[in-house]
């Protein structure tokens, strides 16, 4: 004899499109069953069997079930236009402000969808009265399961992202301030990655594991602050910073967003489960940004919505992001790094190396002297940016190859100049002193006397100069004399150099 669970109350399962309201007022579970929409007070599988909870759990307004079903049985090509006139009333944005706003809406509803791995931040960031919270609070009525916050609460965020996947909207000052007194760091910089989980200890007298507690706190995120974001949470955000445009706009209200929440909630139900094609990254758009803009894209992909606006959109983000990077401690150093690289025409090789003091010296260049960095200081900072440290003749230094140049300018915003590309390769450490490139042995053969010889690395070159300058101090000599002793002492430096050139 089959026997089910007890019922529990649930707000949230899989194939759940959401709980709507019928025409006598009773709230349903709308559901995706063999690709049509049906409608149930309960919702009974072989092994489970869910109620919903009671009306006041849920803090938003409930799409009446009716429209929902309409809507589902018709096109809807007007509703990306729609929705950007119904959030048009409250603000002003740019064009391309608009389009990461109402693409986020779409996301909103399908930010739990199979194929989708990440939901970034929106962030409103500006000064106080340029309409941050009203521009938050539109969003919040036309979401997926909008609720509006002021404060941040950890029990009320776990329950509301575990029992509800609702999109939640923070109104907070100076919200990073706010999650460190508060301890809610993790919440905030876990949200935006689907299968994200934060425990607590909640049954201590219960003993090890059992004593645990893991939430789901995955799910869209509303921020709206007048204070810088913690740089790490910044990472997580599609910043929309307010323009200055003081006007007459109108105050939402829940029911104004109504009809279009039952217009979005019946595309949800139409392509919950519709396949996404893989994407390339877009040039331009890589890492973290890459990750939580790719979802966008796979929803401009169900809108007629032209692709190039969206793209747009991103890419200014994207060179924002980069100025800002620009600024910070890690872009000073890379930018450094350039004007060595520049100065002495490293580009041109695969691999070259540069002493961290002379890095360290540039850094310190314009600063008080109780201000200036240790070597130690700059060691640790190049370690965590991944350059590879060597002490060579006790000197430190980092090694660093065209591939990884390449790729640190593209983070920090740099550009290389064309003629950053290598001329040729180098041979695989396997090969030392046995094989070297043909350009540079026909340089040694050819330049016994006269002329500066072929270097395979900007090593090779500083070893020539330094034995060239030594001999010319010296005197005595004359000039062919000095250029083959300087020969000499760098044929030398290869037979014992333990480098990988």
């Amino acid at each position: 004899m089959d026997s089910f669970i007890d019922s529990s109350l649930s707000a949230y399962f899989p194939g759940l499109v959401d709980v709507c309201r019928n025409d006598i007022g009773q709230l349903v579970y709308a559901i995706i069953k063999d690709g049509e929409l049906v409608l149930a007070q309960e919702y009974i599988t072989e092994t489970e069997s869910f109620s919903i909870p009671e009306e006041k759990h849920f803090q938003f307004t409930s799409p009446r079930a009716a429209e929902v079903v309409r809507y589902f049985a018709q096109e809807d090509t007007a509703l990306y236009d729609d929705l950007l006139s119904y959030l048009k009333r409250f603000s002003a944005l740019d064009d391309e402000q608009w389009a990461i706003v109402a693409h986020y809406v779409f996301l909103t509803y399908l930010h739990d969808h199979p194929g989708i791995d990440y939901c970034a931040y929106i962030l409103f960031n500006a000064v106080p009265e340029r309409g941050k919270s009203r521009t938050g609070k539109s969003l919040t009525y036309v979401v997926f399961r909008g609720i509006h916050l002021i404060e941040l609460r950890e029990a009320t965020i776990f329950r509301y992202s575990q029992n509800l996947h609702g999109t939640l909207f923070f109104d907070i000052r100076d919200i990073s301030k706010k999650a460190e007194r508060g301890g809610c760091e993790d919440i905030l910089l876990l949200r935006v990655e689907k299968g994200a989980k934060c425990s607590r200890v909640q049954y201590p007298d219960q003993g090890p594991f059992n004593d645990t507690v893991y939430y789901d706190i995955y799910g869209p995120t509303i921020i709206s602050c007048n204070e810088p974001l913690q740089y790490i949470l910044e990472t997580r955000c599609l910043p929309i910073i307010m323009p200055n445009r003081p006007g007459n706009y109108e105050n939402p209200r829940p029911q104004m967003a109504l009809e279009l929440k039952e217009r979005l909630t019946a595309w949800r139900a139409k392509h919950l489960f519709t396949p996404f094609a893989d994407m390339e990254p877009i040039e331009g758009i890589s890492g973290r940004l890459w990750d939580i803009t790719k979802p966008m894209f796979f929803i401009n992909s169900l809108l007629p919505v032209d692709y190039q606006i969206l793209e747009d959109s991103i890419l200014a983000i994207a060179g924002e992001k980069d100025e800002y990077r620009k600024d910070t401690l890690e872009g000073r150093l890379v930018a450094i790094i350039k004007e060595i690289t520049d100065e002495n025409g490293f580009e041109r090789f695969v691999e070259w190396s540069i002493k961290t003091n002379d890095i360290r010296t540039r850094f310190n260049e314009g600063r008080p002297e109780d201000r200036h960095v240790s070597p130690q200081w700059i060691g640790k900072r190049l370690k965590k940016m991944s350059f590879h440290n060597r002490i060579v003749h006790g000197y430190s230094e980092i090694k660093i190859t065209s591939d990884e140049y390449a790729m640190i300018l593209k983070q920090y915003g740099h550009t290389a100049g064309e003629s950053s590309k290598p001329t040729h390769s180098l041979p695989e450490k396997a090969e030392q002193g046995q094989n070297v490139l043909r350009e540079v042995e026909s340089g040694r053969e050819s330049a016994q006397v006269q002329g500066r010889p072929a270097f395979s690395s900007p090593e090779e070159r500083e070893c020539y100069d330094e034995k060239l300058h030594a001999l010319k101090e010296e005197g005595g000599r004359s000039q062919d004399e000095i250029e083959r002793l300087a020969h000499e002492a760098l044929e030398e430096w290869r037979k014992h150099d333990d480098s990988p050139f």
